[in-house]
């Protein structure tokens, strides 16, 4: 009887846990839309600066990254960082705006940025979602949920039963 209680329970702790994905997905998403508005904006200011020296900007980071003081490297060193930036979220971005519900847990690993999911996931309003992806989630959960439980019964069945037998 307590052995049905807890894969119940865990079951239902799966399903509630992945029905979320669909909610955080978009809250993710949103963040990582504004990183990208704030990279862009960055890197537009440093081409306008190249601009306006009349500069490429390559050869414009050149000057900063060759120069002999080492405030104007490091200065250099920040900028090159800041349009590598631009590019890592604009590729999140465009990954995974444009994947298909089936898509999106995958994608979503595949680009995660440790940094924003930790801080999407300390303002994170949890959310349950009733289209046929949120409830798709939610029995991928309860099915895994469900699963563990069982695979855990078991090999506590199995310990036990070694250590009987010992």
């Amino acid at each position: 009887m307590i052995a049905r209680v807890l894969r119940a329970a865990t079951a239902l702790a799966g399903g509630v846990t992945l029905a979320q994905f669909p909610a955080f997905f978009g809250q993710y998403l949103q963040r990582l839309g504004g990183r990208l508005d704030q990279a862009q904006a960055q890197v537009a200011r440093i081409e306008a600066a190249a601009r306006a020296e009349g500069l490429g900007l390559e050869d414009y980071l050149g000057v900063f990254l060759h120069s002999s003081e080492s405030p104007n490297r490091r200065q250099g060193s920040i900028m090159v960082e800041e349009i590598a930036d631009l590019d890592r979220y604009r590729a999140a971005w465009d990954a995974l705006s444009q994947a298909a519900p089936g898509e999106r847990l995958l994608q979503f690993a595949e680009r995660l940025d440790p940094g924003l999911a930790r801080a999407t996931l300390s303002d994170f309003s949890p959310g349950l979602s009733l289209t046929p992806e949120g409830l798709a989630y939610a029995a991928a959960g309860l099915c895994a949920g469900w699963g563990l439980a069982v695979l855990s019964g078991r090999a506590v069945a199995a310990l036990s039963r070694q250590r009987r037998a010992a």
